[in-house]
């Protein structure tokens, strides 16, 4: 009788300690950025695509290089041409103007600017590719065991990949060597080149105590983060991977830290587990290659979408052009044309397709409203599609 009450009673505080966190996506982690107490962890030596979380490896690499004097936070870099070329998210000056560092790394944190975290990399190493063969270096030097970078700003590519474990590796390091610069991590906006630059991170403008680190998202990865938040002087680091969408991102990262000051206390009662003992989980080569990030959206290279402060997609309004279509509209149709709701479906769809669709919706152009109406049922369809793609990610 005795036995079933506390089996109960266990039953019960493990729901409610579960209902305080939503349901899962990819991989997650949360942790002490002090003591490293692990205070949650799920899938964290699973492979994931970074995406721009990337850049939190070329920002400590910035950062070593001002306090080694190599270049310093005033002095100026050139866009090359190369770096010019990269696509959105871009700060877009333009191929032999130039921005100084201080002002690049706001970009690069900020904005999410791909063409400046090349031109970072090129100033730097001379090369990008320099750049990364230095970035994976010191990925293997700080223990970052299961990570691999192919270029500077986290765009998608076969052979780019990093797990929860890794950056709170990299967090950790980025905290402790370089606080001087954490400053830079929560910073909601900056001007840069009479550009208002504004945070993507939803944790520093609606979540109290939040205070960095950095947002990320291409198709292949989903919409990832790695927060920061501190109170009463206990700073917290939530990391994320997968999220469907930025709202989606935003509640399970508020969740997680949420849960984690709430726990912290009462965790403390029971044996700990720190970044440094928590058991490594080993993926066999059939395993990855079934669940592997790379499998995930195989043929998805969609770059990161122009967002707003809260994260959502920026999509102009659809534009009258011959014959009153829009040639947004029918892009996003031409693009997403092929899907087929299956296995190893290929999807790249268009985030401001719904959006583009609600609005040619009040056109007086009758061929506007049919492109609009084919383009929310494609983008329906897209959803759909990466759903069943991505099913073994799903709790």
């Amino acid at each position: 009788m005795r036995r079933g009450v506390v089996r109960a009673l266990i039953v019960a505080l493990a729901g409610w300690l579960t209902g305080l966190l939503p349901a899962a996506a990819g991989p997650a982690l949360l942790f002490d950025a002090t003591t490293r107490q692990v205070l949650y962890a799920e899938d964290v030596d699973h492979p994931w695509f970074p995406a721009s979380l990337t850049k939190l490896m070329t920002a400590y690499l910035v950062f070593e290089a001002w306090k080694s004097k190599k270049v310093e936070p005033t002095g100026t870099l050139t866009i090359s041409a190369r770096a010019n070329s990269r696509p959105k998210m871009r700060l877009g000056l333009g191929a032999g103007k130039s921005l100084t560092f201080e002002e690049a790394m706001n970009a690069l944190i900020l904005l999410s600017a791909n063409d400046i975290a090349v031109a970072l990399a090129e100033a730097i190493a001379g090369s990008e590719a320099a750049f990364v063969d230095e970035m994976n270096a010191k990925a293997v030097r700080l223990g970052m065991a299961s990570t691999r970078f192919i270029n500077a700003n986290g765009l998608p590519g076969e052979g780019q990949y990093s797990t929860a474990r890794d950056l709170a590796v990299l967090v950790q390091a980025i905290l402790l060597e370089f606080p001087e610069h954490a400053g830079l991590f929560s910073t909601t906006s900056a001007l840069v080149k009479k550009r208002v630059l504004s945070t993507h991170n939803p944790v520093l403008i609606r979540l109290a105590g939040g205070d960095g680190m950095k947002t990320g998202f291409t198709c292949s990865a989903g919409y990832n983060i790695v927060a920061s938040a501190t109170r009463g002087g206990i700073k917290l680091v939530a990391i994320v991977f997968g999220e469907d969408t930025p709202a989606k991102r935003e509640v399970r990262t508020t969740s997680l830290l949420e849960h984690g000051f709430r726990t912290l206390e009462w965790k403390a009662l029971f044996p700990v587990t720190t970044l440094d003992t928590l058991p490594v989980e080993t993926f066999d080569a059939g395993e990855v290659q079934a669940r592997n990030l790379a499998k995930r959206f195989k043929d998805c290279q969609a770059p990161e979408p122009e967002v707003d402060a809260d994260g959502n997609p920026v999509c102009p309004l659809p534009k009258l052009a011959t014959g009153g279509k829009s040639d947004r509209a029918v892009q996003a149709i031409k693009s997403m044309k092929n899907l087929k709701i299956a296995k190893g479906v290929k999807a790249k769809p268009d985030p401001c397709a719904p959006i583009i669709a609600d609005k040619a919706k009040s056109l007086p152009a009758r061929p506007v409203r049919m492109i609009a109406k084919r383009a929310a049922v494609i983008s329906a369809d897209a959803d759909r599609a990466r759903s069943a793609a991505a099913g073994f990610a799903a709790p």
